[in-house]
């Protein structure tokens, strides 16, 4: 999986949720995201034709490891790849976070580091809504380089987009206008 291409769908879906109503909830955020991001993802072939985009998929202990309800994931179910290993062939973990507390923001990324480790997750999005603040700095896992922070927020009718990344150990961030 090619990582920067996914960052830049991920980016171009953030870029297609404008409309300050889904700013109000992290669910209508999400909501409308998976959306541009299930667009996206058809029109640039950077996924296997049967991967698919995923909304709050239950994991079961027995079976994946976890029992975590991660936000959306984009993964090829077992049932259609015929593998019976549930750490093949997932792609993408996402997390969202309506203004999120440094304390919300470390439960989510300890969730993330679990599903890095018991499910091979190689990306993991972090996304902050309705705040500039990508929680990056607050990071103590042992996962840096697989995952990636958002924050988007609307401003007087203006996107904002603040990619946060670790390159060679180090925070790396980029504002984004949308």
């Amino acid at each position: 999986m090619d990582t920067n291409a996914v960052i830049e769908i991920i980016i171009e879906a953030l870029k297609k949720v404008n409309n300050p109503r889904f700013f109000k909830t992290e669910r209508g955020y999400q909501g409308r995201f998976a959306c541009a991001m299930y667009e996206v993802m058809d029109n640039k072939g950077i996924f296997p034709d049967d991967a698919i985009l995923e909304e709050e998929y239950q994991k079961r202990l027995n079976e994946h490891g976890t029992g975590q309800r991660p936000d959306l994931i984009v993964h090829i179910p077992t049932e259609i790849s015929g593998l019976a290993n549930t750490s093949k062939n997932n792609f993408v973990v996402f997390a969202f976070k309506k203004n999120a507390t440094l304390k919300k923001a470390g439960e989510d990324f300890y969730k993330l580091d679990v599903m890095f480790k018991e499910l091979e997750y190689p990306l993991g999005i972090f996304i902050n809504i309705g705040t500039l603040h990508t929680h990056i700095d607050k990071y103590r896992g042992n996962y840096k380089e697989r995952l990636h922070f958002f924050s988007v927020v609307m401003k007087n009718v203006e996107l904002k987009i603040v990619h946060a990344f670790f390159k060679n150990a180090q925070i790396e961030k980029q504002n984004i206008s949308g």
